[in-house]
């Protein structure tokens, strides 16, 4: 019996060992085919079909389908973020760069679809969304799509952790677009929503954050600005990814190179390769998208533009604004600005082909549309519109790259654009030389830059000191000259010069003393970057403590003001710890 049994066993072990061995044979021929067309989907098939190739156990080796790419050669790209951001002076090594970045981008869409269609198969059950009431009349025009790319130029709809966007060929189809933008697209606070504005807002404008993905966080800009609801704008893709695992051309990186765009990077191609794994960080994809944006965010640039038409006709057909629409107010942080101001371009270039002349085209604007920039790197601001530009006077990158009232008269910030400066209480002049090389491969080496650490805090004392409500007030009250104020003696001859923006009361000490106080308060601590790095300044160095900043807000702005300002930003602060 056992010599009839002994045969039946063998052919079961070997149907079994040809089973498995032709399972790995199908696997690596399918992943061969399309390992550089879907990654991800690839490798979600395997996440379903959890089998274990004979090619990979040790007796074989590594797997058949590798390309040959060794882990040296998947290496990180930096970007030296002044020489990306510059345009250069000669044309073609100008158009060589902006085609070697398009290749760039082409490539990280390609990766980027492929996780967006891995991402799309796993949420096709997605439970439903519970939108809030205002929004339930249009949820079927509401996108509620797991992948990134669908929520590009749409407006963000604040609903927790999901993503949720309403495109803006909706909104624009409204009869009240912007009151709608203000009410029902715009983040706000169950407090602020009680008491219906607050100490920095009276309602009349709809504030649009034109935003490139990154950590600038508006829920907390608003509890800083006492509930000022914001709307945020798309622009580009925000993913979750940190990194993408790009395979790209070696002539391109090595075009790059040539130009000094890349960090620590030189001409080579010593093995003979056309092409090479590379990481590319999301936040410099983003950058590079503005450079060329011209292709890579033309939906975008379109939708702005159709928000200017909206808002110029609103003055054309309603000047004294009897039906109480709010005024549009686009901000902008860092390169975003200079979206918002290639869109400004092309709406008055568009006007003026129509035979409308210069000066009424930039009355309308600058009655129609308010701009406010924070750390802006852009000096092509067309005139026109209501600029307000903030930065701090130790930002490097605003000061090489933005436009600044140090810049020569009539250079880049538009005409009568505002200005508010100030000094941040990040001092980094004592980092080492290795920390000063690293420094130029990102837009995040110095918190002066920094959106939620420093600039709206700024802000926030500027309107809060004056009692202003809106920035269309902000910009009147700095641009007001009074006639009938004579002096017999310079100003500049004061021992204190209180006012040096028109109406506006900027204290002298606004940031030496205000300013750090006001960032502890708010927790601005907390939204630092790099803070967990011990190369950089530890936050205690830099900011007051308690005590020291209690006394300066509470000297400014009355008792309990320390309080109420913790108050307000606390959750936000905690969320993001």
């Amino acid at each position: 019996m056992m010599t009839h049994k002994h045969p039946l066993v063998s052919r079961s072990a070997v149907t079994l060992l040809l089973f498995w061995a032709g399972l790995s044979v199908i696997e690596s021929f399918t992943l061969t085919r399309y390992a550089h067309k879907s990654t991800a989907i690839a490798g979600l098939w395997l996440n379903n079909y959890p089998t274990k190739s004979l090619f990979s156990t040790p007796l074989f080796g590594q797997h058949q389908y590798d390309d040959g790419l060794d882990e040296q050669s998947n290496r990180s790209l930096q970007f030296h973020m002044m020489n990306l951001l510059k345009i250069d002076e000669d044309a073609k090594r100008q158009s060589e760069k902006v085609k070697a970045l398009s290749s760039i981008i082409q490539s990280c869409n390609n990766v980027l679809e492929d996780i967006d269609e891995a991402e799309s198969i796993r949420n096709k059950e997605s439970e439903r969304i519970n939108l809030p009431e205002d929004l339930s009349a249009i949820r079927c025009f509401i996108n509620t799509s797991s992948r990134s790319k669908d929520h590009r130029n749409c407006f963000r709809v604040f609903h927790g952790e999901d993503k949720v966007s309403l495109p803006p060929n909706v909104l624009l189809s409204m009869n009240r677009p912007f009151t709608f933008l203000r009410d029902s697209l715009s983040y706000q606070s169950d407090d602020s929503e009680k008491k219906r504005g607050g100490m920095m807002y009276d309602g009349s404008e709809a504030l649009v954050w034109c935003s490139l993905p990154g950590d600038q966080n508006f829920e907390f800009c608003s509890s800083v600005m006492d509930g000022m609801p914001f709307s945020q704008l798309y622009l580009g893709i925000d993913h979750d990814e940190d990194y993408l695992d790009v395979e790209m051309d070696v002539e391109t990186i090595n075009k790059l190179a040539l130009q000094n765009i890349l960090c620590n990077e030189q001409v080579s191609n010593e093995d003979g390769r056309t092409r090479r794994q590379c990481k590319i960080k999301m936040d410099d994809l983003n950058v590079i998208q503005t450079i060329v944006s011209e292709e890579a965010l033309d939906d975008e640039k379109r939708t702005l533009i159709k928000l200017i038409d909206a808002a110029v006709e609103l003055v054309r057909t309603d000047p004294l604004n009897e039906r109480d629409e709010p005024h549009l107010v686009l901000l902008a942080h860092c390169v975003s600005s200079s979206v918002v101001a290639s869109a400004i371009s092309s709406w008055k270039e568009q006007q003026l082909q129509n035979q409308q002349s210069s000066r009424r085209v930039e009355d309308l604007l600058n009655q129609a549309l308010t701009v406010v920039t924070f750390g802006n790197s852009c000096r092509s601001f067309c005139d026109g519109p209501a600029y307000i530009h903030i930065s701090m006077f130790d930002d490097p990158w605003t000061n090489t790259l933005g436009a600044h009232s140090g810049n020569e008269e009539g250079s880049g910030g538009g005409q009568n654009a505002v200005y508010f400066h100030a000094y941040s209480p990040y001092d980094e002049e004592d980092v080492n030389q290795a920390q000063k090389a690293t420094s130029v491969c990102s837009l995040k080496s110095h918190n002066a830059h920094n959106l939620n650490s420093c600039l709206i805090q700024y802000l926030c004392l500027i309107m809060r000191i004056n009692g202003i409500q809106s920035f269309r007030a902000l910009y009147d009250s700095a641009r007001f000259v009074d006639p009938t104020a004579i002096l017999d003696i310079n100003p500049k001859h004061f021992a204190v010069n209180y006012s040096n923006h028109g109406e506006l009361v900027i204290p002298p000490r606004i940031d030496h003393e205000l300013l750090p106080a006001m960032i502890y308060a708010t927790g601005g601590g907390s939204w630092l970057w790099d803070n967990d790095d011990e190369s950089h300044t530890d936050v205690d160095e830099v900011l007051p403590d308690e005590i020291e900043a209690r006394s300066h807000l509470e000297e400014s702005f009355g008792y309990s003001v320390f309080e109420e300002i913790q108050a307000c930003c606390r959750q936000k602060v905690m969320d993001k710890s």
